[in-house]
């Protein structure tokens, strides 16, 4: 026995050596698209919400050492926190965040975090594959495979980016929770690696790790029913409950979203369509899907691996006798992510059901390098020759069909998928060649499909960076930039030239300019219901004209209750348009740019502390102290008896607290978004102070303390984990 726990040290260094291999690999491997475009991690979403808040964080870190939880510099997508996608309760992207204010370059900031991601992707399935008993051949190729994965590559590592990063956290924790019960510190390990995915922040990531959690566990618990074999599910709760901290604030801003609407319908777009997605082995194979507006993915975004056909096809599966638990788990999870892609769209936390793609590919691939590692046939019989070639012919006139202008593509890669396919069950081909092979076959998709989604405009927007971005600072007014539509040729053209002057989405925290734009997928229902028609904060032509309409209650225009001093209108029918209607005092500034005209006027309540907006008579204030985008403070000297209502230029969030006095003050709304305290109806005078905090802060504070004094208590059971000799037969196997 001793000898094993020496031998078993020797492969846990070696094991150790090859994951910091795979790591490499990923980094080496996805850093080449950013070496032939420099744009490639940059692309859409990340230009307009996620890289201006990342490299706002990182600024607040390093400057101000201080993690953002709110900033008023945006109204629409300022509660951080809820936001939930930016991952400031994770740990590991923080540290990530603080050396995006070195690199001065957005497009490269993009790619470093996308780079880095990809080595702990790489390095993931890597140890996943091991930990499923895969050889370290098998292993590696599985590793190279899924980071030149297209579909991760095309919509998350360039747009949605939070999945991306979650994924990469995600079959860590999937590997953790199989191991759970091998010993104290896998499980340790588990509660870990599952705090780190969810608070990255991805729905369909928690999803995917929940349910392979839940499916394996299951699993162990009607084979064994014996409190170990609970450990799995018991290390996913208590990191599901350390992670709460990162999901409560998000449901709180749930009731003030109208998740009902949404800029996406999914009933009959972003579906994929199942025979393209079971056509995971041709690399040139135009897979197919409907965008909302009609538009097609004209890229390869189902290709998954070339081996995958052949190795299904030739496993001798009537050798196959017994399945471990948590490779069978893995193979339910095939087809449990194969039924999720196919649309349930109706649950609305589950919207996009392609976003499921990824984890289908992942376990499939893995599934098959564990079948053909173990189970492949001896001997190649004629018939399972013949099935192939249909199989390849049969799918790839299926392709010609639908995309007859690239018939000669199409052909060359059924070719080349039945000349390397026989190659690889006829022989047992090395390493190298099967690595060259997949590096080989994502060339021939990349070049076919092109370097980036073509669905998402040709953007190359880099705003300046302030030197000094604060978020927790206050800005007393703003601007309203009036832009309705980017997805057009002048955008993509002159897209630079525009943002110095007209800025949309997040991109406005980058420069230091506050606004009333913003992103926010969860959004401010009232708000954006009364601005934005979509989520990334486009303002259309009711924008600006509805910014100017009367509020009842104060008798002041929202604009002005938002401390809106200038409206910057896109050249052309935006501006023609509030220039027609906008009153006399409001005037167009001199010096305008080719792309917009300046709109400017005297604020009726510039002369109030902090964000006060309102009233402007009937009361005397003095403000105490600098305030801040989580708090302020200030004196009421004089007061009006009718004066009992204060509006603030702020975008309500659950979360807000006032006090006058040192006694609580309601806090209630104008509008459904204007933030507004209420005070005593008899004009009584003293301190105001207005703070936020993030919802149920004590119950999360709560759970995670309780998480972490579970999992000491869990991992002291000795009787849990006494169990050398069984352990050792696990390890034996699996590493």
């Amino acid at each position: 026995m001793q000898g094993f726990w020496e031998n078993k040290m020797f492969l846990n260094n070696k094991i150790c050596k090859n994951i910091a291999l795979s790591f490499l690999i990923g980094i080496v491997l996805s850093s080449v698209p950013m070496l032939i475009y420099g744009n490639a991690y940059y692309r859409d979403d990340m230009q307009t919400q996620y890289m201006p808040v990342f490299y706002s964080i990182g600024s607040m870190l390093i400057h101000y050492h201080q993690i953002p939880f709110l900033t008023t510099h945006t109204w629409f997508g300022g509660n951080i926190s809820g936001e939930f996608q930016y991952g400031i309760f994770n740990p590991v992207e923080l540290i990530l965040y603080s050396f995006l204010p070195i690199i001065k370059s957005l497009p490269w900031g993009a790619g470093f975090l996308a780079a880095i991601h990809y080595g702990i992707l790489s390095a993931g399935i890597f140890f996943l594959c091991k930990t499923l008993g895969i050889s370290n051949k098998y292993a590696y190729v599985g590793a190279v495979t899924i980071v030149l994965n297209n579909f991760i590559f095309y919509w998350f590592a360039e747009s949605w980016f939070p999945e991306f990063s979650s994924i990469s956290f995600m079959v860590w924790a999937a590997a953790f929770v199989l191991r759970a019960k091998d010993s104290k510190w896998d499980f340790l390990a588990a509660v870990i690696a599952t705090y780190l995915t969810i608070t990255t922040g991805f729905p369909q990531t928690i999803i995917a790790l929940a349910l392979c959690g839940l499916i394996y566990s299951g699993i162990e618990i009607y084979r064994n029913r014996t409190l170990t074999s609970s450990l799995p599910l018991i290390s996913l709760g208590l990191g599901g409950m350390a992670a709460l901290i990162s999901i409560l604030p998000t449901l709180a801003m749930l009731l003030i979203s109208d998740r009902t609407a949404s800029d996406m319908t999914t009933a009959t777009s972003m579906i994929p369509s199942l025979g393209d997605l079971l056509v995971v082995f041709n690399p040139i194979h135009p897979s197919h899907i409907l965008y909302p507006d009609n538009r097609n993915v004209k890229a390869s975004l189902y290709y998954a691996g070339w081996f995958i056909l052949p190795a299904l096809m030739f496993i001798n599966w009537k050798s196959i006798r017994y399945i471990p638990q948590k490779n069978l788990c893995i193979f339910v999870c095939v087809f449990v992510f194969l039924i999720l892609t196919q649309g349930p769209a109706s649950i609305h936390v589950l919207k996009l059901p392609v976003r499921f793609t990824p984890f289908f590919q992942i376990f499939l691939i893995i599934s098959t390098l564990y079948l053909w590692d173990n189970y492949r046939d001896k001997s190649i019989s004629k018939s399972k020759k013949n099935i192939f070639y249909l199989i390849v012919i049969m799918t790839s006139t299926i392709s010609i069909m639908q995309y007859p202008q690239k018939w000669v593509g199409i052909l060359i890669a059924a070719g080349m998928c039945i000349y390397f396919g026989l190659k690889f069950v006829k022989q047992d081909m090395k390493l190298a060649q099967m690595v060259a092979i997949t590096i080989l076959f994502t060339i021939l998709s990349r070049i076919s499909g092109g370097i980036y989604n073509h669905m998402f405009p040709k953007w190359d927007f880099y705003p300046q960076i302030s030197e000094s971005i604060n978020l927790n600072s206050v800005d007393p007014e703003y601007n309203m930039c009036l832009v309705d539509d980017v997805y057009n040729d002048a955008w993509e053209k002159n897209g630079n030239e525009y943002i110095k002057h007209i800025w949309f989405g997040n991109m406005g925290l980058l420069s230091g300019r506050p606004s009333i734009n913003g992103y926010s997928p969860i959004k401010q229902y009232a708000l954006q219901k009364r601005f934005f028609r979509m989520v990334q904060a486009l303002t259309p032509m009711e924008a600006g004209i509805g910014g100017l309409e009367i509020e009842p209650t104060t008798g002041m225009t929202f604009f002005d209750l938002m401390r809106v001093k200038n409206v910057i209108a896109t050249n052309g029918l935006l501006a023609d348009l509030f220039a027609r209607e906008k009153p006399t005092y409001w005037t167009e500034l001199e010096g305008n740019n080719p792309y917009s005209r300046v709109f400017s006027h005297t604020l009726p309540n510039e002369k109030l502390p902090g964000t006060l907006s309102w009233p402007v008579e009937g009361l005397t204030v003095v403000e105490k102290g600098t305030p801040q985008a989580t708090q302020e403070t200030f004196t009421i000297t004089s007061r009006d008896k009718g004066t009992n209502k204060l509006v603030f230029a702020r975008t309500s969030w659950p979360g807000y607290e006032a006090t006058f006095n040192g006694v609580a003050a309601p806090v209630s709304t104008v509008a459904g978004f204007l933030l507004a305290v209420d005070l005593p109806a008899d004009g009584s005078i003293g301190v105001v102070k207005l703070s936020y905090h993030l919802p149920y802060v004590h119950i999360t504070l709560a759970s995670f303390g309780l998480s972490i004094f579970l999992t000491i208590l869990f991992m002291n059971m000795n009787f849990l984990w006494n169990r050398p000799y069984e352990i050792a037969l696990k390890n034996k196997v699996t590493i």
